[in-house]
């Protein structure tokens, strides 16, 4: 027997002699042994090898199966480079044609009845988390978050019983869940705020929810330190410089790390005496002159800032600090004092991300426009200035220092300095940093910022820098139109029973208000930004209309209190006028 007998013998599909059949349709196509016709033997090639295929004999695949004529079956050749379809259901082939055994390379899968798949649950929910958050700015940010596809939970520490007046400020669950929060987390009932014990809770809740916390945001003074350590303990990368934790929260720390990045700060000194009497060495040693300023270290919204005149002043302060409780709730450990800058205060406030080309970049800047009231430098009215005039761009730079200074690299920023106007350069000068916080800034600036610097969307890049998301920037950040806050103040203490001139939409440049006090509330001499009776929000085309609507909100407003001296004694009503610098 030849070697091509012995071949063709051995093939599964080709017996002896007396058992020979046609060729399933398989075989001709895809057997690379020969070619074959029905009923004859195989066609040998010129070298005598039958495992070489003939070109001028081909098969006539139409009358098997019209599926597979195509441009690419004209030869033999032809056919053995093509790959046929596979069949894990039902083949292509005719249902009573030769079943086929072998396949080339699998390309499709034909189907006859496929499986119906049922739309499965999200892997994993993105989320953010808002740490005490306030409900005009919480609206925007879960509008944003929306936006994105997150899920938005609110942690409250201190938990709000309705107890608490200014439900905008000071939330309640139940009112954060009606404006759309999605989930709010309170400490358990009777206990304090531990951000380990958070971190767990929340950690537990991401597990059984499939969720995945992309970002803590602070969304008030209070929470910046705690912000950045929960997200560490989360498991977040995209959370500032844990190292400098401290120096974004206590004011001692941070001048300390500001100086240390070769920007100037005021001269400083920590006084710890319960009675203020460390108050004259630490004065002669800075070589200081009154006026000088004594605060408390972790103060927020100009509370318990004290500008002493004389070194009995100075020591009531600090004794009153050291001896008390700060706004955060805390045990003041010691009173901070400053040396007295002079010039104007302003405030500028910026987004961190690596996205923008220089890691922070400056949004807007206001100045602040205030009165000394009893020793304490009030607001009357802030107005948004242009952050890319000239004027102003040595503070833009100095501001961009301080936030590397004390670690600020995801979020918004907010830097308060004060400078010096230079006015043979027509620009302003010497800043020197008064605090920073690592947070939004306060007053519904962003809100404001949003409504006057076209293309920019404050809270959709706040989002985006906490998330580790690209941020996205207009093309300038000069704004529009003017904007104004304007304070209003109450002169007197004692409890309010009438207003005039609380009807701010009368005037033209009205943007927006809110009334902190109302019929019945005691009222105080406004000293710090929670004490004053209203604000109002203008924004207008014309820069000199703007600003005196804000002098007509002050001026006009007028409250009608029944004075008090001691407490629980009455002793006459009397109507007041707010003062406007004039």
């Amino acid at each position: 027997m030849t070697n091509v007998d012995k071949n063709l013998s051995s093939s599964p599909t080709r017996g002896d002699s007396h058992h020979y059949r046609n060729l399933s349709i398989s075989e001709a196509v895809l057997a690379p042994q020969g070619t074959f016709t029905d009923d004859v033997e195989p066609t040998l090639a010129a070298n005598g090898n039958a495992n070489e295929l003939v070109d001028d004999v081909s098969v006539d695949l139409a009358e098997h199966h019209e599926a597979l004529i195509g441009a690419a079956f004209h030869n033999q050749n032809n056919i053995n480079k093509q790959p046929t379809l596979a069949t894990l259901g039902e083949t292509p082939f005719a249902d009573d044609g030769d079943e086929v055994v072998n396949h080339r390379v699998i390309a499709t899968e034909v189907v006859k009845e496929p499986t119906n798949f049922t739309d499965t649950e999200t892997v994993l929910q993105n989320a953010i988390v808002l740490l005490d958050p306030r409900i005009p700015d919480c609206i925007h940010l879960i509008e944003a978050g929306k936006k994105r596809g997150l899920m938005v939970m609110a942690v409250i520490p201190k938990p709000n019983d309705g107890s608490k007046a200014l439900i905008d400020f000071y939330p309640t669950a139940q009112a954060l869940l009606e404006v759309g929060m999605h989930q709010v987390y309170e400490p358990p009932f009777g206990s304090k705020f531990d951000v380990v014990e958070c971190a767990a809770n929340l950690k537990t809740i991401e597990a059984q929810q499939n969720l995945r916390f992309l970002g803590v945001i602070p969304c008030r003074e209070a929470a910046v330190d705690f912000s950045d350590i929960l997200g560490a303990l989360l498991g977040l990368s995209n959370v500032n410089d844990l190292g400098l934790a401290g120096a974004r929260r206590d004011k001692g720390l941070m001048k300390l790390a500001v100086a240390n990045a070769g920007l100037r700060v005021a001269k400083y000194a920590r006084l710890t005496h319960g009675q203020g009497k460390d108050i004259i060495n630490a004065v002669e040693e800075l070589e200081l002159k009154y006026p000088v300023v004594v605060k408390t270290p972790r103060g927020m919204g100009t509370s318990d800032v004290f500008i002493c005149n004389n070194e009995k002043e100075a020591m009531e302060s600090s004794a009153h600090i050291v001896r008390g409780v700060g706004p955060d709730g805390r045990k003041t450990q010691y009173a901070l004092l400053e040396e007295f800058i002079g010039g104007e205060e302003f405030a500028l406030n910026l987004v961190a991300s690596p996205a923008t080309p220089r890691g922070v970049q400056v949004t807007d800047i206001w100045m602040y426009h205030k009165i000394n009231t009893d020793g304490t430098m009030v607001n009357t009215f802030q107005e948004m200035v242009d952050p890319q005039s000239r004027a102003y761009a040595e503070l833009v730079r100095y501001a961009e220092g301080v936030c590397r200074a004390v670690g600020i690299k995801y979020g918004m920023a907010h830097v308060e300095i004060k400078a010096d106007f230079d006015e043979k350069r027509n620009k302003w000068v010497n800043p020197v940093m008064i605090e920073v916080g690592a947070r939004l800034a306060g007053g519904r600036k962003a809100i404001m910022a949003e409504n006057t610097i076209i293309g920019w969307h404050p809270f959709d890049a706040m989002v985006d820098a906490h998330c580790g998301f690209p941020v996205r920037m207009p093309p300038s950040f000069s704004p529009a139109r003017k904007c104004v806050q304007a304070f209003v103040p109450s002169d007197k203490n004692g409890i309010l029973v009438g207003v005039k001139g609380g009807d701010f939409e009368r005037l033209s440049t009205y943007h927006d208000s809110v009334m902190l006090k109302k019929i019945g509330d005691k009222v105080v001499r406004a000293r710090d930004i929670m004490s004053f009776a209203a604000y109002c929000w203008l924004i207008g085309d014309d820069p000199e209309a703007v600003l005196r609507d804000a002098k007509l909100a002050r001026e006009e407003f007028i409250v009608d209190v029944e004075e008090i001296v001691d407490e629980g004694q009455s002793i006459k009503r009397t109507e007041t006028e707010s003062s406007f610098p004039k």
